[in-house]
């Protein structure tokens, strides 16, 4: 049976019934801006109310401090938003900020930030595979979302579910380093991992096609560096003058282009495995001198109307290229090709996988690649060699024969 006490022994606090009937227990801790304050703990009972105080004056003796003020959730996420977030890369921020103003705020931001619980994240977590990935709304038993006007028509996938996972557990993390939370439960929900698809490599005789259609264009020098180099998208867009050393063969990766907040931003490469100093191909030291010729005379006849970045593949004004121009414009040389269901990351992979057929160690593809972990080198190869696992069953096939 509970203990119906009126206090504690001195210097434990105090324990208290009441109005309504349940129990409160007080007493002073340190606090998260560094000062004595008087912190209170609630239960239905005197044993639960006292367990919950003594497990917050031992977290204070042991230099946890308690919450200044209570947090809710949505303060917590704007707070951490500008705080945090926002010294970030565009890119990663605008995704950030997306995730929490659409989704966690709407489903979690009323919850006190110190009273989340598991089970209330992984409600969320549910009910988010349920609801208009544009909108956040939920579906009615038609199939439609009760947003006004046009809908998405979509749900959010298994790799959004768990981008907006990770995003709250960054969060959380960040609000346990400033001490306003004990533990972080989003890391104790699990969320399906999704399978990512690798594209396949293009054979030899594709990736000729592929260029002979782009031959004549002034991006043709890039599907070259693509198809030798295997940069991304962001990457090549990216590439300066200055990155090139044509003299002695290299080139160096620092810099890629992606569009965030409306605008197009020039930034440092994601990783440091990303940052690399390659030795360039003869077919590609020519072909990028033949396609600085063919800028300078760019440059010249557009005269003032030319504003200089320094790039290799600048739109035909000199500043940054639209990703998405890019894509639409290897849309039509893939088309030109009859190669219609071939990416640009496919040229990426086709690097990866020319280089282990002939017979190039791991390490060294890993290396040109610049993968973070020779893991994921080996799996673009493995998808991509179906041909050759081919031949090696057939040999299989010919034996028990």
């Amino acid at each position: 049976m509970s203990k119906q006490k009126g206090r504690n022994p001195n210097g434990e606090g105090s324990i208290y019934q009441r109005p309504n009937g349940s129990w409160a227990g007080t007493a002073f801790v340190m606090t998260t801006d560094g000062s004595m304050k008087r912190k209170t703990v609630y239960g239905k009972t005197w044993d639960e109310a006292h367990e919950r105080l003594v497990e917050l004056k031992a977290k204070s003796h042991r230099g946890i401090p308690a919450p200044d003020r209570s947090w809710k959730v949505e303060e917590y996420l704007r707070y951490w938003l500008q705080v945090y977030v926002s010294g970030l890369r565009p890119k990663t921020a605008e995704g950030y900020e997306g995730a929490v103003r659409l989704h966690l705020i709407p489903g979690l931001g009323r919850r006190r930030l110190t009273g989340l619980q598991v089970q209330h994240v992984r409600t969320f977590l549910d009910g988010l595979k349920q609801k208009c990935l544009c909108c956040a709304n939920e579906w009615d038993r038609q199939g439609r979302c009760c947003s006004v006007g046009a809908c998405c028509g979509r749900v959010p996938s298994v790799r959004q579910v768990q981008y907006v996972h990770a995003v709250l557990r960054n969060a959380l993390q960040h609000a346990m380093r400033e001490e306003l939370l004990a533990r972080n439960v989003a890391t104790l929900v699990k969320v399906t991992t999704p399978r990512y698809k690798i594209g396949k490599g293009l054979s030899v005789g594709e990736m000729k096609l592929l260029l002979k259609a782009a031959q004549g264009h002034r991006l043709y020098a890039l599907y070259v560096v693509a198809a030798t180099m295997g940069l991304r998208r962001g990457e090549l867009l990216g590439l300066r003058w200055q990155d090139i050393d044509l003299d002695n063969g290299t080139i160096t990766i620092e810099k890629t282009v992606q569009r965030a907040g409306g605008k197009l931003h020039i930034q440092d490469t994601k990783t440091e495995s990303s940052d690399s100093v390659l030795p360039l191909p003869e077919i590609t030291r020519n072909t990028l001198r033949r396609h600085r010729t063919a800028q300078d005379h760019e440059r010249k006849d557009l005269a003032e109307g030319w504003k200089e970045h320094g790039l290799v593949f600048p739109s035909e004004i000199g500043t940054p290229m639209e990703p998405r121009n890019l894509a639409r414009h290897f849309t039509g040389v893939r088309e030109r090709a009859g190669l219609t269901d071939v990416r640009l990351h496919d040229l990426r992979h086709t690097v990866v996988t020319v280089l282990m057929e002939l017979g190039v160690p791991p390490h060294i593809v890993q290396a040109i690649a610049r993968h973070s972990d020779v893991k994921l080198t080996l799996k673009i190869y493995a998808h991509s060699n179906l041909q050759e696992m081919r031949k090696a069953l057939d040999k299989l096939d010919g034996w028990l024969s």
